[in-house]
């Protein structure tokens, strides 16, 4: 199997893409608002309004990671789609 440039540049898109998601996916998600209830929680002022506040960043950060990984993954693709064929033309 023969790798062309594009071929490392889409898995290195696809690869980058996934690191992102997991980076703002699961660890942001898991760190900063759940450390924010569980020190509110210790301080012994957990709110309504906190847990709230904490989801809220939690489905921020998701939908973040997701459109990180989405842009990896289209990128990837663009690569992917745009290989020469060996003839010389694009396909």
């Amino acid at each position: 199997m023969k790798f062309s440039w594009k071929t490392i540049a889409a898995l290195l898109c696809y690869a980058l893409g996934v690191a992102g998601w997991i980076y703002l996916g699961g660890w942001l998600v898991l760190t900063r608002p759940l450390k924010g209830l569980l020190l509110a929680h210790v301080a012994g002022n957990l709110t309504i309004g906190r847990i709230f506040k904490a989801m809220a960043q939690g489905f921020g950060y998701l939908t973040a990671a997701g459109a990180v990984w989405c842009v990896g993954y289209m990128l990837s693709n663009y690569f992917n789609d745009h290989k020469d064929n060996g003839k010389g033309k694009m396909s």
